[in-house]
């Protein structure tokens, strides 16, 4: 019998420059190597890496891609198809969904 795949839970608040961004898309990708199911919520400045050519492959690889749309909104960043937007009830749905939570600040 299979055994049902871990969910991984990722929150990213800092921008694509800051090394954590990168961070997180390496744990992004060593869960979806290893055939979790790997939740991403991008929270204050990381909405600005929603476009971000590294997130949109993942996202190719199977990756569920959240985004808030109040950060969005106060950065003046249009709500695109590049991500699901959503509010922090939509957070609190990925943490209690999923096995193991990470945050990078």
């Amino acid at each position: 019998m299979a055994q049902a795949p871990r969910k991984l839970g990722i929150l990213l608040s800092v921008a694509p420059p800051h090394p954590n961004f990168h961070h997180a898309l390496q744990l992004a990708t060593a869960g979806l190597n290893a055939q979790d199911e790997v939740y991403l919520y991008c929270l204050d400045d990381a909405v600005h890496g929603l476009a971000d050519e590294r997130l949109q492959t993942l996202r190719g690889y199977g990756l569920r891609l959240f985004a808030c749309a109040f950060a969005a909104q106060r950065r003046k960043l249009p709500q695109t198809e590049n991500a699901l937007y959503g509010g922090l009830t939509m957070l609190n749905d990925v943490m209690a969904a999923t096995d193991r939570f990470v945050s990078f600040n």
